[in-house]
């Protein structure tokens, strides 16, 4: 795969989302989310070209990924000029399969689906904080907006 030079658009995103998943704030990731974040990205990848992905990257084989080795791994896998409002409109189709009657809000059950798609292995107290942060005035939905900021970090 040939690498790309990656925009300052594209390296916020890969931050954003290296960042959602460095939960302690340590600076590196579980090598085990790397397929959940190439999934986010449009990329789903078998196990064994995973497992080839990682080890190629995780060179001091330590199971994380630090921000640099990471950057290096997902530039394979990011599309070139995938700036910020195709990011955007991306989500916005993905959101307006939920929200089927264009009300601009989606219940926080359907975010929780889509939370639920992206990585089945989020324990469903992790999913209810994520929505308790995201609901904050407890309207019990999430406008596209909100939905956006979880998206996108």
């Amino acid at each position: 795969m040939e690498k790309v030079e990656l925009s300052k658009d594209q390296l916020k995103v890969l931050k954003e989302a290296f960042d959602a998943f460095d939960k302690d704030k340590t600076g590196s990731i579980p090598t085990d989310v790397v397929g959940t974040i190439l999934e986010l990205l449009g990329h789903t990848l078998s196990e064994e070209e995973l497992e080839d992905v990682i080890d190629e990257y995780d060179e001091d084989e330590s199971g994380q990924l630090e921000f640099n080795e990471f950057v290096q791994l997902a530039s394979n896998y990011v599309e070139p000029e995938e700036d910020y409002d195709a990011l955007r409109k991306e989500l916005r189709e993905v959101f307006m399969m939920y929200d089927k009657e264009a009300k601009g809000f989606i219940p926080v059950d359907s975010f929780k689906q889509i939370l639920r798609e992206l990585d089945g292995a989020v324990p469903e107290e992790e999913l209810d904080d994520i929505v308790d942060e995201i609901d904050a005035d407890g309207s019990g939905t999430v406008d596209f907006e909100e939905f956006m900021e979880v998206m996108t970090g």
